[in-house]
């Protein structure tokens, strides 16, 4: 069985028979065989930049390699400046020379509409990609509009890199221009924590498995922990990152994404449309709690490009909650920063304690997903220990995630782009209210309705812990 329209399956050789595993395969083909791809060629705005290179470039030829882009597929980079075609070529890096055929690249400019116009018309057909920093999107759409690149809602199409917006006014203003120059099926903005296979498993594990259904609500779990962790810091990339801090660069985007796909209710179908739709109902529901503590690494400020007095958190902690049927009085206690003892991407279901303890030494039964690295779902609890005591030890069932068939999150997103396959791109809602949650962590000032001045915190530590302490007993991963 394919994952929901994807090329990859479900399931995992090692438990598949030899039956099943043909049948599987054949199907999988089929599918991909039969889908007719809506576009025939990109464009890649910011074709000189890093992400074109170590990302787009990189994932469009693993498609290449594997028959998944149309025939004569063209590949056209884009910037202001013009180094001509075979010199931008030979800056990707060593490809085939049949990929290379399919790449182009013109010089034009979004703040430009007469240089937008001689962009070429791949059959009235068109992926456009806005590899660009984020405070030009909304004069590419206006001038993108106006040179009649977007004018066809069926035949065009705009993919939209993170952030957007920078808090909730300015993403509420680049929202009024996408609605008035362009419908909603033709904006994909990218999560690219969306595209990993690890963070689509969690729809795969919730939704397959009764086991786990009856368990997945206020009634049977005590918290919920999710662990976004990095051992580095800035690494370079203050310039960035001084204006986006934690909050903006981890929270409001990717952890908020994965807490949906852990809460949210089953879909009646797979597709974008409800898919989408129940995250938002999700995003809708959830609020800040009482318990917020952010911080700083001591060093930071001490970083090339970094403000000697900057203020921008580089960690956060704290506790959510989904005010729905399901979920309500359930903390999500999230961690996540940089500098950390340990860097991972998981997620702890903290299951309640039995009505009745009957042995010592119980311990709650946990269900753990490591999204990154390592990927592996986890399923702990109690058993009794060999002797002749009642004495309990904790017992893991444990499946590794097969790194051999693991794709990038780019990989997934561009085809699902060049396929219009809108399932795991991010809705204008889920944005929207993505920043209602966190925007009281951005505020300034002696006004603000929460503290917001970091508290100082030493590289290798789990924050501060002389405030962490309080908001959960952690599972911190190792």
């Amino acid at each position: 069985m394919p994952f929901y329209g994807s090329p990859y399956p479900l399931y995992y050789p090692q438990y598949i028979s030899g039956y099943e595993r043909v049948k599987m395969y054949t199907t999988t083909q089929t599918n991909i065989m039969a889908t007719e791809p809506l576009t025939k060629g990109i464009v890649i705005f910011g074709a000189t930049g890093d992400l074109c290179k170590r990302k787009l470039i990189p994932s469009l030829h693993k498609l290449w390699e594997k028959g998944l882009l149309p025939e004569n597929f063209l590949i056209t980079g884009c910037s202001r400046r013009d180094p001509g075609v075979t010199v931008w070529k030979e800056s990707l890096g060593e490809y085939p020379a049949e990929f290379l055929h399919q790449l182009d690249y013109i010089s034009a400019d979004l703040d430009n509409v007469d240089t937008l116009r001689h962009l070429p018309d791949y059959l009235h057909d068109n992926t456009y990609f806005l590899s660009v920093p984020p405070e030009r999107y909304a004069n590419a759409i206006v001038n993108l509009k106006e040179a009649g690149k977007l004018d066809d809602p069926d035949r065009s199409r705009l993919v939209i890199e993170k952030p957007f917006g920078y808090d909730y006014k300015s993403a509420n203003n680049l929202q009024s221009v996408v609605e008035r120059y362009l419908r909603e099926k033709q904006v994909y903005r990218i999560d690219h924590y969306l595209g990993k296979d690890t963070v689509n498993s969690i729809l795969a594990t919730r939704f397959s498995n009764i086991l786990l259904e009856p368990l997945w609500n206020r009634n049977y779990v005590e918290e919920v922990q999710i662990f976004a962790t990095e051992t580095i810091g800035c690494e370079g990339r203050a310039q960035y990152y001084e204006t986006a801090g934690q909050v903006r660069d981890m929270l409001q985007n990717h952890i908020l994404q994965v807490l949906a796909l852990i809460a949210m209710e089953p879909p009646s179908k797979m597709n974008a449309r409800e898919l989408r739709r129940e995250k938002t109902k999700v995003l809708a529901a959830t609020r800040l709690g009482t318990n917020l503590i952010l911080g700083q690494y001591d060093g930071y400020r001490n970083e090339e490009g970094v403000d000697p007095r900057s203020s921008t958190p580089t960690y956060f902690a704290g506790t959510l909650f989904v005010n729905n049927w399901r979920w309500e009085g359930v903390p999500f206690n999230v961690m996540t920063g940089k500098n950390m003892p340990y860097g991972c991407v998981e997620v702890v279901i903290k299951l309640k304690a039995p009505p009745l303890k009957l042995y010592e030494g119980e311990v709650n039964d946990r269900i753990v997903m490591r999204l990154q690295p390592n990927p592996h779902l986890d399923i702990r609890m109690d058993i009794k220990s060999p002797g002749l005591n009642d004495d309990l030890e904790l017992a893991t069932l444990t499946h590794a995630y097969p790194q051999d068939r693991a794709i990038d999150g780019y990989e997934k997103l561009l085809y699902d782009a060049i396929n219009g396959d809108q399932s795991h791109f991010v809705h204008a809602e889920e944005v929207m209210e993505s920043w209602r949650i966190v925007d009281d962590l951005l505020c300034t000032g002696s006004s603000c309705p929460i503290r917001t001045v970091p508290y100082l915190y030493m590289p290798g530590a789990w924050g501060p812990s002389h405030k962490t302490q309080f908001i959960t007993d952690w599972d911190y991963p190792a």
